[in-house]
């Protein structure tokens, strides 16, 4: 058995501002979703996206020192930055944004949770489409002999 030791992710406060200029240049909000800095997806939300992922974290680091560096940020700025790790980079910042409360509950996205089966519409309790698969395979039993 192998347990795997994850380190904590540490970015720097000035690198946080420039995460924090990156973030409302990607998601700066509309009249029914908040910014991605509103929400603080460059905090706590951004650490738990690159421990699960520390790929990101000298991408998303990197960027962060550059923007903190310029104190101005624009998306042509983001993409000269990050050059071809843009799409890893933005991809890091947005599951942050996501993660958050406020965002999910703006979406009206209820987030992963038990419900319970009385609480089902017919369609959630069983459909012909939702088994059709199954039913397609075949039996796949074979019984104990006794």
């Amino acid at each position: 058995m192998t347990m795997q030791i994850r380190r904590k992710i540490t970015i720097a406060d000035r690198t946080r501002g420039g995460l924090a200029l990156i973030i409302d240049v990607l998601l700066p909000g509309t009249r029914t979703l908040p910014s991605g800095g509103a929400v603080g997806a460059h905090l706590e939300l951004l650490d738990q996206v690159l421990e699960a992922d520390p790929r990101l974290w000298p991408l998303v680091n990197r960027v962060g020192d550059l923007a903190a560096a310029s104190e101005t940020c624009t998306f042509a700025d983001i993409e000269l930055w990050a050059g071809e790790d843009l799409e890893q980079v933005v991809f890091a910042l947005q599951s942050a944004y996501y993660m958050s409360r406020d965002v999910r509950s703006a979406l009206g996205y209820p987030g992963q949770g038990r419900r319970p089966i009385a609480l089902a519409t017919p369609e959630e309790v069983c459909s012909d489409e939702l088994v059709a698969p199954v039913v397609a395979r075949g039996a796949v039993y074979v019984p104990t002999p006794q």
